[in-house]
This record gives C-alpha cells, sequence and structure tokens, in this order.
C-alpha cells in the first residue's frame, strides 16, 4: 500500500492560516504524502469524520529533561497534542557535568522546578560528561514527543567556574574561552542555542538548594554576550532568557536587546503575562515592536492559558522570591517546618514582613482558597473559602491565619488560586494575536506537586474558540504551532503540508476538554511510587508524531518514534 496511515475525512486546519477544508492526509515513512481526496487505501485507517485535523503543539518551554526518563510521552502535554517540545529552559539542565556533580544538578533542579530528587536519583544513569554525550544519551531514551535542548548556562557555569564560585566572581578569560569551547562543541552536536534567567538575587522565586541565588542570577552579563557572539558567528541557533517576572523589580530588557544585537539570532524574552489590565502586557508588546524596528529578532514566550495554583505548602516554594518564605522553604523536613511556624520569633518576623504586596499578584495569599484545612481542625469550617474572608471572621490577619493553618494541620493542607488566568479571553487573545509572541510557557515536567502545565493548548483552544470566540481555530493553530516551529528553527513542523512530518493532532471541538477542572489529579505514577499532579486530555481523539499513533482517546499506544530535533 502507498500509504502507511490514511487519515480520512477531517476538518483540516492546516496551520498556515488558510481557511479549513474537508479532506484526506496521506502518510508514509513519517511524512505527510499527500493532502486532498485519496481514493487507496491505507496500511491503517483513521476515520476523522467531524474532527478537526490540526498540526501538533510545539512547546518551547518545558523542563521534562528529567521526567523524560521516566515518561516517554511528557505527559500531561503528551496527552494535550504536543508533539515537540524544547528542554533546557531558564539555564537549568543536567550537562556538561563533571563526575561527581549530579547530586548538586539534581538538588538544583528539585528546588528550582520542583522535579522530585528521589525520582531523578532512581531514573538518570549519569553516564555522561559533555553536552554532546548527553545529546547521544537523549537520543537513546524512548520517545514518544521530538525533543530539543538548549546548553543551559547555569550547567555551564557550574562546570567551568564551580556552582558556588560563580556565584561571586566573574569568569576568568581562560574560563570564557572555555564556555565558548563547550557551546560551539554543543552547537555542532544539535544543541538549539543557550538558555539562562538574570533575575538577581531579590524577588527571585528560582533559588539554590540553599536558598542563595542561582550562578546566572547574578553572573557578569558579559558572560552570556560572549556566547552570544558564538551563535552570531555560527549565524545559528536561539537564546531564551528570563528578565521579566511578576513582583521582580528592574527588569533588563537592555540584556535582551544586547544579546540579539551581538547574536543577530532569535532571542526569547520571558515572561509576558496576559492580564485583566491590558495596558500591562502591551505595554511589553510595544517594548517588543519597538526592538524589531531596530532590527533586534526578539519574541517573547507568553503566560496564556489558565494555570490555577493548588498548593501543598510542605511541597511548595515558589513563594521564595520573599525571604521571609524561603526560610519555610530551608526547613526541609515536616518537623522543622512545622517548628519553624509555632517559633514566637519567627510568627512575629513573618506577621511583621508579609503585606499584600510581598509576593507576585498570582501567589499573593490574599488570592487563596483554603481547600483542605488538615485531619479534625478547627478550620474545617472556613474549607472553600478565600483567607481574606476567614481571616476577617477570625478577627486576624492573613498572616496569622495562615500560619495558623499551616501549625494546626502540620502543613497537611491545601490551598487554591482559581484565579490565576482569565476567563474573558480578550487579553489572552490580544497577547497571542502578536505575531513575536510564543503562546505557551507551559512549564512542563516542573512544579509536579502543584500542577502541570500541559493542559495548556487545550485550554486555549476551549477559552478562545468556543467560549469567547475570540479567535478562530485557523489563527490559534497557526500560532500554536507553526509560530513556535518557526522561531525556533524547526523545519518542515508546525504545518500540515505535503513534505512535512506527520506530527498531527485530531479531536472533537465541540467536546475537548481537561480533567478535572479543579483541583488536579493526584497520581502516585512517579519512579517509586511518589504522587504529581495532572489534568488530563478528554475529546483528543489521537495523537500522531512523525506518522505514528501514539494517543488514543488520552491512552499512550506504546509506540515511541520522537526525534531529537536540531535547528536551522
Amino acid at each position: 500500500m502507498p500509504y502507511n496511515i490514511v487519515v480520512r475525512g477531517g476538518i483540516v486546519i492546516d496551520g498556515t492560516g488558510n481557511d479549513r477544508f474537508v479532506g484526506d492526509i496521506g502518510i508514509s515513512d513519517g511524512r505527510i504524502t499527500k493532502i486532498g481526496d485519496i481514493p487507496e487505501r491505507g496500511a491503517r485507517e483513521i476515520d476523522a469524520t467531524g474532527l478537526i485535523v490540526a498540526p501538533g503543539v510545539v512547546d518551547l518551554h518545558t523542563h521534562y529533561d528529567a521526567q523524560l526518563h521516566w515518561d516517554p510521552y511528557c505527559t500531561a502535554s503528551g496527552w494535550h497534542g504536543t508533539t515537540s517540545v524544547m528542554l533546557g529552559n531558564c539555564g537549568f539542565g543536567f550537562a556538561p557535568v563533571r563526575p561527581g556533580d549530579s547530586h548538586r544538578y539534581m538538588l538544583m533542579m528539585e528546588n528550582t522546578e520542583q522535579v522530585p530528587y528521589d525520582a531523578m536519583k532512581r531514573t538518570m544513569s549519569w553516564d555522561w560528561e559533555t553536552f554532546p554525550q548527553w545529546l547521544d544519551h537523549l537520543r537513546q531514551l524512548p520517545k514518544g514527543v521530538n525533543v530539543a535542548t538548549y546548553l543551559p548556562m547555569n550547567a555551564l557555569l557550574s562546570y567551568v567556574v564551580g556552582a558556588d564560585e560563580a556565584k561571586t566572581r566573574s569568569a576568568t578569560e581562560s574560563e570564557r574561552a572555555e564556555m565558548r569551547r563547550i557551546l560551539n562543541e554543543a552547537m555542532d552536536a544539535g544543541a538549539c542555542g543557550f538558555s539562562f534567567s538574570f533575575l538577581g538575587a531579590e524577588g527571585n522565586s528560582h533559588v539554590d538548594y540553599d536558598q542563595t541565588p542561582m550562578p546566572t542570577d547574578v553572573m557578569d552579563p558579559q558572560e552570556a554576550y560572549l556566547l552570544a557572539d558564538v551563535l552570531g558567528e555560527r549565524g545559528e541557533g536561539a537564546i531564551q532568557v528570563i528578565v521579566e517576572f511578576p513582583n521582580v523589580a528592574g527588569a533588563r530588557r537592555d540584556v535582551v536587546e544586547e544579546l540579539a544585537r551581538r547574536s543577530k539570532r532569535p532571542v526569547f524574552h520571558n515572561i509576558i503575562v496576559a492580564g485583566t489590565d491590558l495596558e500591562v502586557h502591551r505595554e511589553v508588546m510595544d517594548w517588543i515592536d519597538k526592538a524589531n524596528a531596530k532590527g533586534l529578532d526578539i519574541w517573547s514566550q507568553g503566560f496564556t492559558f489558565r494555570k490555577p495554583l493548588d498548593i501543598d505548602p510542605l511541597n511548595y516554594n515558589n513563594w521564595d522570591s520573599s525571604p521571609i518564605f524561603r526560610e519555610l522553604s530551608a526547613a526541609h523536613s515536616r518537623d522543622d517546618k512545622v517548628a519553624l511556624v509555632r517559633s514566637a520569633e519567627f510568627r512575629n518576623r513573618f506577621e511583621s514582613t508579609y503585606g499584600p504586596n510581598t509576593l507576585s499578584s498570582r501567589r499573593s495569599l490574599e488570592r487563596f482558597i483554603l481547600m483542605h484545612s488538615g485531619p479534625a481542625s478547627r478550620f474545617e469550617q472556613f474549607e472553600g473559602k478565600y483567607l481574606p474572608e476567614i481571616a476577617e471572621e477570625q478577627g486576624r490577619t492573613v498572616a496569622q491565619v495562615f500560619l495558623d493553618i499551616l501549625d494546626e494541620s502540620g502543613f497537611d493542607c491545601m490551598f487554591s488560586n482559581p484565579l490565576t488566568g482569565l476567563d474573558d479571553g480578550e487579553s489572552v487573545a490580544d497577547v497571542t494575536r502578536h505575531p513575536k509572541v510564543l503562546p505557551g510557557l507551559s512549564d512542563g515536567g516542573a512544579h509536579s506537586k502543584h500542577g502541570n502545565g500541559g493542559f495548556w493548548s487545550t485550554d486555549m483552544i476551549i477559552l478562545l474558540t468556543r467560549e469567547t470566540n475570540q479567535m478562530s481555530l485557523e489563527d490559534l493553530h497557526a500560532a500554536l504551532s507553526a509560530r513556535n516551529a518557526r522561531a525556533a528553527g524547526f523545519t518542515d513542523r508546525g504545518t500540515l503540508k505535503v513534505g512535512s512530518y506527520a506530527d498531527i493532532m485530531i479531536y472533537d471541538h465541540a467536546t475537548i476538554h481537561y480533567e478535572p477542572q479543579l483541583p488536579y489529579e493526584r497520581v502516585y505514577d512517579l519512579p517509586g511510587g511518589d504522587w504529581r499532579k495532572v489534568k488530563r486530555a478528554v475529546g483528543m481523539r489521537y495523537v500522531l508524531v512523525n506518522g505514528e499513533v501514539t494517543m488514543v482517546d488520552g491512552v499512550e499506544t506504546g509506540a515511541t518514534p520522537g526525534l531529537l530535533l536540531s535547528v536551522s
């Protein structure tokens, strides 16, 4: 038979922005070989009558570097139509690494991205040192999605200068030469560029296991500029950098512009957040427009979906942008944390320090509902209420009530912020329509105990094309797939065209949704039986990666056709 698979009679949205049409798609040897009326039968037929057939989602901001070792489908992302993911974001990753330093790298990843240390310890072989060896390792792993990766600068600085020493001094000239050599070596082997965070020491939740800043956050930006020169000399690759985050003062957009100027390559700025105040994100978009008018190829990665924050305070440390909360994180055991909140000295400092503006609006205690108060708690009667409501009824402050709940429950409690993200769709659509905004920012693989953002594409489809009709499916899929693929330099992906790789999602537009709505589902599928939180896809009928079916109705097929991608 001429076709391995024929997707029959679906509503094709090809990712180019062109109008939808009903047609067949023939697939052979991993690529699309015909689109239109196909009279021949394929070795496998998929009846897509009445279903949307669209290019798979391209997610450029994930942290599946570790999870890929025990979950080849990178769920929840793989459940929701994502077919390609970028690893190594924000400067966090696992190579290059000197023998004996794996423990330190895993501690970094656990604290910054809340990837469980035990899961990494159980599944990662650490049989690599150089970045090319890491890429060879990734190639050999079974993959249900395509993966690409940056060279992460925290790992690079740790390898060349030392994880602790890099926080106290600039690299020497010989060390800078070595970093340039390693980046060239990584690019030769298939890296997509490099990444780092540059958020400073204060107001930043990206902190090391010992609550000190990460190396790149306090480094001399010259270290990154010299690496940008490498990409400029090579004429390939991209740079991902986080310089802007809610509640972090003094965003260094000048660094972003200098990176783009010196590299002459795409620079992915983080972060633009869709918000109810349209002027906030429009100011970022105005800066992007002005920078690009100067010939700088700057994009911004957008937080563009409704992601509730379900907070288990025993395992949550994204409050670490505030020094007083960092003390809670530094107390590693449950007993140590309970002792801390029972300390009169700590309580006094916490109550005098905390205010509504201590944390970003999304993480402010005033925005949280008490979901679970612990066994036989006097706060049980207040479950489902916001902390300010409880505080008012108790005649106490929000800070006092928060500490009381932690104390009485022994940290066996749960808070939720259902307001993270938007319901009207206007600001999400406003951000997504901008041609230099890359939607998504799933953070997939990170923050496993307060919710995987891999459902972001499903949420955007629901919000923008079904609930609010702010965007057409044609325009949205062009952003979810083609725009992200083009920005990253993934050739022959992101659109459904003859010759393109057959990365495809097939879903029922009328019924697609994610479960549960609130809170997340807790599943015990981490190595060793540990748990994480997920939202599953419903109505996602099929997902194909490189022409093989990887998901049917949200269930993995066992096929692992994913490839390690490089960029052009």
